[in-house]
């Protein structure tokens, strides 16, 4: 389970930078918009290692780089769906580490929010999932929830969606950043990122691939139309706490383990690749 402190409270004293917007706010958008990004802001440090502040200039898309395109043909059917009847819950779906193959399933429908308050969220796990090698076919059983088995969804040519015979369809990574990530550091593990309320989000890191090893953290994200990327934090996750500078002799010292990585969509950009999450000691997370 993961942590449920509270961290909006944390804040810190943070310097702003124009290496995190390409423009100055339209006049429709308010004071508190720019400054509710605080997650952005402190990306700055990242930003500030990887490019030259005094060269910085707006993100011109151009032609995909090599390991972009290379990352992004390399993107599965795995993944964290949406399923529009149940838009509170999601589905992981992940290869199988076993030797039969096939692919395992995780999933849930959340908590409706009519539902009668003190009502628990139920996740089920493990369920196996048929690949029909060659195809573009899973094959479902769901009777663990009372419904059918033999259940065949057909994955979209793009990989972006499956659909149900009564019409169905979920999508994957809906909300852009959610998905399955490798670190080639843990070969055999993985990182499951999905949002949890607005922008907090919740990753399950697992090093060794047997998910009694996981562990669950939650994080913030910086907004999502930043250029070139936006900034992921993730608390409570290097076991290190990095305290800021008493800059008055009433200021309150605070200190916190955040982790924040940059996060990146386009198949451009030269400095961070397509679908990664870049960190400051150069580690990357690359979406499968």
């Amino acid at each position: 389970a993961f942590s449920s402190q509270h961290h909006g409270a944390r804040t810190g004293a943070v310097k702003t930078s124009q290496l995190m917007m390409s423009s100055s706010p339209s006049s429709s958008q308010s004071r508190r918009d720019v400054l509710s990004n605080a997650v952005s802001v402190a990306a700055v440090g990242l930003s500030a290692l990887l490019l030259d502040p005094n060269t910085a200039v707006a993100f011109k898309p151009g032609p995909p780089t090599a390991q972009s395109a290379a990352n992004k043909a390399a993107e599965s059917y795995q993944g964290v769906y949406s399923d529009p009847n149940h838009l509170e819950g999601y589905r992981v779906i992940m290869a199988s580490s076993g030797k039969g193959g096939g692919a395992t399933m995780t999933l849930s429908d959340g908590v409706a929010k009519d539902a009668p308050e003190g009502t628990e969220e139920k996740t089920y796990k493990n369920i196996p999932v048929a690949i029909t090698e060659g195809s573009n076919e899973l094959s479902f059983d769901f009777s663990f929830k009372g419904g059918p088995k033999g259940v065949v969804g057909i994955l979209s040519n793009d990989k972006q969606s499956i659909t149900f015979p009564d019409g169905n369809t979920w999508k994957k990574n809906a909300n852009q950043y959610d998905g399955i990530y490798k670190d080639a550091n843990y070969p055999n593990g993985y990182r499951i990122i999905r949002k949890f309320k607005s922008t907090k989000t919740i990753t399950e890191v697992n090093n060794t691939g047997n998910p009694k090893d996981s562990i669950f953290i939650k994080g913030n994200h910086g907004s999502l139309f930043s250029i070139p990327t936006a900034a992921f934090a993730f608390y409570d996750y290097t076991g290190k706490e990095t305290c800021t500078e008493k800059l008055c002799r009433s200021c309150e010292v605070v200190c916190k383990d955040e982790l924040v990585g940059q996060f990146s969509l386009q198949e451009s950009n030269t400095v961070f690749s397509y679908g990664t999450i870049t960190f400051p000691d150069k580690t990357i997370w690359t979406r499968i």
